[in-house]
């Protein structure tokens, strides 16, 4: 089962969550048209457009009725009514509102159902003058939680979470902007996999449902570009722990208005192939501007290996202990085509370590200095094999679990 969002209605959706972060209105006389003018204003920067039936003040409290949002060649999301709670409005314009309430949402299309319960934002800011010259011109929340979630299909549930949180923490002086987001107790219901000989693996296997959270943490030094995805992890239980990291540099405000301004222009263009091209050639350009810095991505099990090894073994008339075994033999063979003997090596011994004491499976790359993303993109057209020495890239087992900021 896959469902698939386009990347504009994704970013439709991005848009709106800002869009729905600010407000402000003086305690004595909160002008609701003015919000509301400049929460379509930012919702307008992705070339989305936003409406409502109607805007109903009551003290410091603003109801935006009805909300539609509408990107160009999308079909219409309905959002229902919005409510902005404890509304302030600064000196300059801006607008600051201590909490937001969404109504439910509970979509449906093509036998898949979407409900997601308590939707609430949480010291949202919308600025005077949306973009993306200062800080102080883009749109933050410091948090967003929601309820329960959960997708059916045809009528079944198969994916559901009991919770999901997330922090936004600007530093005083603007120089940083961290994030962390949380979800909890999610269930994965895999009885509707379509295709037979899959289900039959999982079953045996013993995964016919899985539980587990997932994890991410990230932060964005805005001088220096600098954003490190510090974590983005998976865990499920008797299965184990995926997590990645990722650092890049040349992610300034600069290139995020830019981004943006690619992104309005591709929304707006009526022609979406010419729409397209022309992104791809925009993206061409920015990422003249990016390095890589470093990334790793680590598998820590949880009874997977065991289980595979096991289930292997038995399509072969084996143990799973003898399957692993058998596969130290053939791991040397199989990366041989390779042509790249240090890597190899490093490959063969982590393999045959993980395989005798199943606990970490870890690839790492991290050059001395920052890499251009086009040096990176010429080496893998013209000599793949030189990647490797490129970035530095490490294959190692059973080293200790990346666990971010702790």
């Amino acid at each position: 089962m896959t469902i698939q969002y386009t990347p504009k209605r994704l970013f439709s959706a991005s848009v709106l969550l800002a869009t729905l972060s600010g407000l402000a209105l003086p305690a004595f006389a909160l002008d609701a048209d003015d919000f509301a003018t400049k929460v379509a204003s930012v919702a307008g920067q992705g070339g989305v457009a936003m409406s409502f039936s109607a805007v109903e003040p009551d003290g410091d409290t603003i109801v935006l009725k009805s909300v539609r949002m509408q990107a160009p060649g999308d079909p219409a999301l309905e959002l229902g009514d919005i409510t902005f709670t404890g509304v302030e409005e600064d000196d300059d314009g801006s607008y600051y509102v201590d909490e937001t309430a969404f109504a439910d949402i509970n979509m449906e299309k093509e036998g898949i159902r979407l409900t997601v319960a308590d939707i609430e934002l949480y010291g949202l800011t919308v600025p005077a003058r949306p973009g993306y010259d200062t800080m102080d011109n883009i749109v933050f929340y410091e948090g967003l939680s929601t309820g329960r979630i959960a997708v059916e299909k045809d009528g079944k549930e198969t994916f559901s979470m009991a919770s999901m949180t997330q922090e936004v923490e600007r530093a005083d002086d603007d120089s940083s902007v961290s994030l962390t987001m949380d979800g909890s107790d999610m269930a994965i219901d895999l009885s509707e996999i379509d295709d037979p000989k899959a289900k039959a693996a999982l079953s045996e296997l013993g995964y016919t449902n899985l539980t587990g959270d997932f994890k991410i943490d990230g932060k964005w030094e805005v001088e220096p570009g600098i954003f490190n995805m510090r974590e983005y992890s998976l865990r499920l239980d008797d299965v184990g722990r995926l997590a990645m990291s990722l650092e890049i540099s040349g992610y300034t405000l600069e290139f995020i208005k830019a981004l943006q301004q690619a992104q309005t222009a591709a929304q707006i263009n009526p022609d979406p192939k010419a729409a397209q091209q022309a992104m791809g050639f925009a993206m061409m350009g920015m990422l003249q501007q990016l390095s890589f810095n470093s990334a790793s991505i680590q598998f820590q099990d949880d009874s997977l290996t065991g289980k595979a090894l096991a289930y292997a073994g038995k399509q072969q008339g084996v143990t799973g202990e003898q399957m692993g075994q058998s596969l130290k033999f053939m791991v040397p063979m199989m990366l041989g085509q390779l042509g790249i003997p240090a890597l190899q090596q490093q490959i063969t011994a982590a393999a045959n370590a993980f395989l005798d004491n199943p606990q970490t499976f870890t690839i790492t790359a991290k050059p001395a200095n920052p890499v251009g993303v086009p040096m990176i993109m010429g080496a893998g057209m013209g000599d793949p094999k030189s990647l490797v020495d490129l970035l530095n890239v490490k294959v190692t087992a059973n080293d200790p679990v990346l666990l971010c900021c702790e």
